[in-house]
C-alpha cells in the first residue's frame, strides 16, 4: 500500500536524511556537518534506532517545530487489532527525545477512521522517528489493517519560523 504524503514544506527538507538539518556553529555540532545524514542513513539501513548518532545530531540541529496529522482508514474487522498495535508505537514514540506529543484519535461516528496527531521539536526529530524500528514495524501492521491510503500532512509552526 502506498502512503500518500502531502508535505507543506520544501522538497529539500523532505529529502533530508534521518538527522539532517542546519547545524549550529558549536564544536559539538561541527562534526555532524555532512556526516550526520550518512550516519543516520546507515543506522536506518541496519534497522537500528541509531540513537547515538541521531540523538547527538538532533540536539545540535536548530529547527522549527513540526506538526503531523495522519488520517488512517481501517478495515472494520481489523479495528481491534489496529488499536492494540498502536499502543506500543505510541508509548515508544512518546519516549523519543524529540517528541512533544503523540496521540491517536478515533472518529466517534465512524469507528474505522483514526487520526494520529503528533508534535515534534524539529525536522531532525521527525526524521529520527521515521527511521526507528517501532515506526517501520508499525508500517507492516498498517498495511495489513488499512482499507485505503493514509493521508499524512506535515506542518511547520509559523510562530517559530524565522523570517
Amino acid at each position: 500500500m502506498k502512503i500518500r504524503i502531502l508535505i507543506l514544506f520544501s522538497a529539500a527538507v523532505l529529502l533530508a536524511a534521518c538527522c539532517g538539518g542546519n547545524s549550529q556553529s558549536s564544536s559539538s555540532c561541527s562534526k555532524h556537518e555532512g556526516n550526520a545524514k550518512a550516519c543516520c542513513k546507515e543506522a536506518a539501513a541496519k534497522k537500528t534506532d541509531g540513537k547515538a548518532c541521531c540523538k547527538e545530531a538532533a540536539a545540535c540541529t536548530a529547527g522549527v517545530k513540526k506538526i503531523i496529522s495522519a488520517q488512517v482508514f481501517i478495515k472494520p474487522e481489523k479495528v481491534d487489532a489496529f488499536i492494540a498495535a498502536t499502543q506500543g508505537l505510541i508509548e515508544k514514540s512518546r519516549a523519543e527525545e524529540g517528541c512533544v506529543s503523540y496521540s491517536l484519535y478515533q472518529d466517534p461516528k465512524d469507528k474505522t477512521k483514526f487520526l494520529f496527531f503528533e508534535e515534534w521539536k524539529n525536522q531532525a526529530a521527525v526524521d529520527f522517528h521515521f527511521a526507528t524500528e517501532h515506526f517501520r514495524c508499525f508500517g507492516a501492521v498498517l498495511n495489513d489493517c488499512a482499507s485505503a491510503d493514509a493521508v499524512i500532512t506535515i506542518y511547520d509552526s509559523i510562530a517559530e519560523k524565522k523570517q
